[in-house]
């Protein structure tokens, strides 16, 4: 096997994973170990991570390559190190609690409260550092606010016309179905145009939805689907919604928005340029170092990162266990 083939082979194993953590891993040291689903998820904690005085050099994050992979490695690392401290693993909530999915409990384990990372990110406020920092507008004689409300109506237009999808997702995982929702392109299903979002006239919309999750078995009536609609209009929509579908919704409104002021720009002979263009591969990248720490992210990382290091000061071992030991007590009363 060619070395390329070889790492090609252990790419994202569980072996070359713990592999990693086992090779860097100091206990005595003050590096801090993060276990996280995929790229985006890196990216998005390695930031607020950082924010905390972490340096690059005390950083590692590994990259499990899925939600399954952190818990493996999870259990893999505790197993070793049951008395670890600065060792983080980060899981998307996704649909777990509303399909009753169970995980293993860890105060060490921080679980999104919205569906995934990317709603945490989506809203009025990371559009409008959008346009502050890497748009430069000239001669564009107007408020961006109004394109921000017009942007938070078509928000809540979308959160309705997605629930319908995400009910029929929702009660086929809980039928037992396996879904792929990677190849779900909403391309296919929703058109963002000046006069705003709207669903595509689409030919047997479910057997297209169906095709492009490569559903395994049966699914749902539409009786379960429509009781499932109801259920989530009493939750808010970031519960539910995959944040991919509103990372999506997002960047479309950005273009919407840069495309209407490019139009009034050249009307009054000036421009609208940007540095650096939003996408689904840079979404996270360009707006996450904009955005504030999500409330329980930031309580999770003061909790593990600046106690342990008032821990540290001593240096003693007996003292960072008797530390870990009052987190554990403290999350089981929880």
């Amino acid at each position: 096997m060619s070395f390329t083939n070889l790492l090609r082979s252990a790419r994202g194993s569980r072996v070359s994973v713990l592999h990693q953590f086992l090779t860097n891993y100091s206990p005595a040291s003050s590096r801090v170990y993060a276990f996280v689903e995929g790229e985006p998820d890196r990216l998005f904690y390695r930031r607020f991570i950082e924010r905390f005085g972490v340096t690059s050099s005390d950083l590692f994050v590994y990259n499990c390559d899925g939600k399954e992979s952190v818990y493996r490695a999870y259990s893999d690392v505790v197993v070793r190190y049951p008395n670890c401290i600065r060792v983080l693993f980060f899981v998307d909530k996704d649909l777990d609690d509303i399909v009753g999915r169970q995980w293993p409990a860890d105060p060490r384990v921080f679980v999104t409260q919205v569906y995934s990372v990317e709603n945490y990110v989506v809203g009025r406020d990371a559009m409008k550092r959008y346009f502050e920092d890497f748009a430069k507008l000239r001669r564009v004689n107007v408020s961006i606010d109004t394109a921000l409300d017009q942007f938070e109506c078509e928000l809540h237009i979308f959160y309705r016309l997605i629930r319908p999808l995400m009910a029929w997702i929702i009660s086929a995982r809980r039928s037992g179905a396996t879904l792929n929702l990677n190849n779900l392109d909403l391309e296919n299903l929703f058109q963002v145009t000046d006069v705003g979002i709207r669903k595509r006239r689409v030919v047997n919309r479910l057997d297209h939805i169906r095709k492009m999750t490569q559903v395994n078995q049966t699914v749902p009536v539409w009786r379960q689907v429509r009781a499932t609609c109801v259920e989530l209009k009493r939750m808010q929509p970031k519960r539910f919604v995959r944040g991919k579908f509103e990372a999506w919704m997002f960047i479309h409104s950005a273009m919407r928005i840069a495309d209407a002021l490019k139009k009034i720009s050249t009307e009054g002979g000036g421009s609208v340029a940007f540095s650096a263009q939003l996408t689904q591969s840079t979404f996270i990248q360009l707006l996450c170092p904009i955005v504030s720490a999500p409330k329980e992210l930031d309580t999770f990382l003061r909790f593990h990162l600046l106690s342990s290091a008032k821990a540290d000061d001593s240096k003693s071992s007996e003292r960072k266990t008797r530390f870990l030991s009052a987190i554990m007590n403290w999350w089981e009363k929880q």
